[in-house]
C-alpha cells in the first residue's frame, strides 16, 4: 500500500466515524467547541466571566451549531437531487478522502471540476500564506498592545503562522490526489497536460 493510499484510508476512517455520529451529538460538539472558544478568549484576555457571559456564550454556541447543521442538511438535500455520479460538493469531498471517483463519474463532468480545483490550489498556495501571515502579524500587534494579558493572541498568532506555513504544503499534497482522480477517467489523456 502506497503512502497516498494509507493517507486516504486514514482520512476515510475519520470521515466514516464522523458520518456515523448522530446529528444531536455533532450539534453538541460544535456548540461546546464554540462556547469553549468564546469563554477561553475572554479568560485568556484577562476579562472576568460571569453567569450572564456563560449563558450568552451557550446561547450563541447553540445558535451557531444549529445554523451549521442546517446548512449541512440543506447541502446534502441539494446534492441528493443530482444524479449519483455528479461532482457535487459531497461527492468531491468523498472522492478526495477515499481516492476513488463515484461509480457513475464521467470525464465530461469531473475533469473540469478537478482542473478547477488544481487551478484554485495553485492560487491559494501563495494567497493562503499571505492572508494567514497578515493575521499572524495582527496578532503580534495585539500582543504588544495588551502586554498584561497576551495569551489569547499568543495562541492565535502561533495558529495563524502555523497555518501560513502549512498551507503551501497542504495544497501540494492535494495535487497528486487530484491528478490521480483525473487518471481514473478512462476517456481522458495525460492528467498533467490537462491540468495546465
Amino acid at each position: 500500500m502506497t503512502p497516498t493510499e494509507q493517507t486516504a484510508k486514514k482520512e476515510s476512517v475519520w470521515v466514516k466515524a464522523l458520518r456515523r455520529l448522530p446529528n444531536w451529538l455533532i450539534f453538541l460538539i460544535i456548540a461546546a467547541l464554540y462556547v469553549s472558544f468564546l469563554l477561553g478568549k475572554d479568560l485568556l484576555s484577562g476579562e472576568s466571566i460571569g453567569p450572564a457571559d456563560v449563558a450568552l456564550a451557550a446561547l450563541t454556541g447553540l445558535l451557531v451549531s444549529a445554523v451549521i447543521l442546517w446548512i449541512n442538511r440543506w447541502k446534502s438535500f441539494r446534492d441528493r437531487k443530482e444524479p449519483p455520479g455528479t461532482p457535487t460538493a459531497t461527492n468531491f469531498e468523498r472522492a478526495m478522502s477515499t481516492g476513488r471517483l463515484p461509480h457513475d463519474a464521467t470525464a465530461e463532468q469531473w475533469v473540469p471540476e478537478l482542473q478547477r480545483a488544481i487551478r484554485a490550489d495553485r492560487v491559494m498556495a501563495w494567497i493562503g500564506p499571505l492572508l494567514f501571515g497578515a493575521f499572524g502579524s495582527l496578532g503580534i500587534y495585539l500582543i504588544i498592545d495588551n502586554p498584561e494579558h497576551p495569551w489569547f493572541w499568543v495562541l492565535a498568532t502561533i495558529f495563524f503562522f502555523s497555518v501560513a506555513a502549512w498551507y503551501p504544503i497542504w495544497t501540494r499534497r492535494r495535487r497528486p490526489k487530484l491528478l490521480g482522480l483525473i487518471a481514473q477517467l478512462p476517456t481522458h489523456g495525460d492528467p498533467d497536460d490537462s491540468a495546465r
